[in-house]
Formats: structure tokens, C-alpha cells, sequence
């Protein structure tokens, strides 16, 4: 029965693909983190707008001096919330292209031993061949040794 090919390191293979979707996965979710906290920068500065918009009708307005105080202290707590989103975004984005990095060096790793995986198949092959070829060869000078002899 014809042996079949074994890569010895089939095992370190896997590990290095689980490796590489590990940091797939990672990536994604800090791409999911970056996209919610744009949607929270997006959020604070319409309700920043919002509430600047609210304050001008409100001032038209006869109005109790403790509701006009509300609009300064609320601006004041969204400016924080939009400035602290951003410094977020910022940190995430350094993440980002740190796993990036890291998830092109992953690559690479799998590259490798994919290529040695291949040239040892390959040269795998070609012996398998080269050894059928020999038998076919030999069985075929045996059969024109038996015609002449017959």
C-alpha cells in the first residue's frame, strides 16, 4: 500500500493558525471598540449642538435662573465625555496597528512553514514517482528479457 505524506510539523502549523485567527478575532473586536467610541464622539457633539440649539430657544423664553445654569454645566460634562472618547479612539487606534503588526508577523510565521510544507510534499511526490518509475522501468525490462527468453 502506497505510504501518504506526513509533515512533521503539522502540529506547529495549527498552533501558528490558531495563533493568526486569534489575532484576526482581536482585531476585529478592537475595529468593533474603534466604530462604537466614533459613535459615541458622533453622539456627544449632537448633543453638544442639541443643547446649544435648546439654550438659545430656552433664553427667548421667560425662564427660572437655575434651568439657564443646566445648559453650561451639561456642555461643560459632554465636552469631557467627547474629549475623554478621543483619547480613547486614540489608545485604540495604537492598539490597532500594534495587532496589526502583530497579525502580519503571524502571517509570515504560517507563510513559513506553509512553503516548507509544500517543498517537502512536493519532493515527497516526486520520490513516490521516481520509485514508480523504477518499478515500471524494472518490470518492463523483466517482461522483454522474459519475451526474448520464451
Amino acid at each position: 500500500m502506497a505510504k501518504k505524506f506526513k509533515f512533521k510539523l503539522d502540529g506547529l502549523l495549527k498552533v501558528r493558525e490558531f495563533k493568526e485567527k486569534k489575532v484576526k478575532i482581536e482585531l476585529g473586536e478592537i475595529l468593533k471598540e474603534i466604530e462604537q467610541t466614533k459613535s459615541n464622539i458622533a453622539k456627544a457633539k449632537q448633543d453638544i449642538d442639541e443643547c446649544y440649539k435648546a439654550q438659545e430657544e430656552f433664553i427667548n423664553e421667560p425662564a427660572a435662573a437655575t434651568m439657564v445654569q443646566f445648559f453650561p454645566q451639561f456642555i461643560e460634562a459632554k465636552t469631557e465625555d467627547y474629549k475623554a472618547q478621543e483619547n480613547i479612539l486614540f489608545s485604540l487606534e495604537k492598539r490597532y496597528e500594534q495587532k496589526r503588526l502583530e497579525l502580519a508577523g503571524a502571517k509570515g510565521e504560517v507563510k513559513v512553514i506553509e512553503n516548507l510544507k509544500e517543498k517537502e510534499e512536493t519532493k515527497f511526490t516526486k520520490e513516490k514517482e521516481k520509485k514508480l518509475q523504477e518499478t515500471i522501468d524494472e518490470l518492463t525490462q523483466i517482461k522483454k528479457y522474459r519475451e526474448r527468453n520464451l
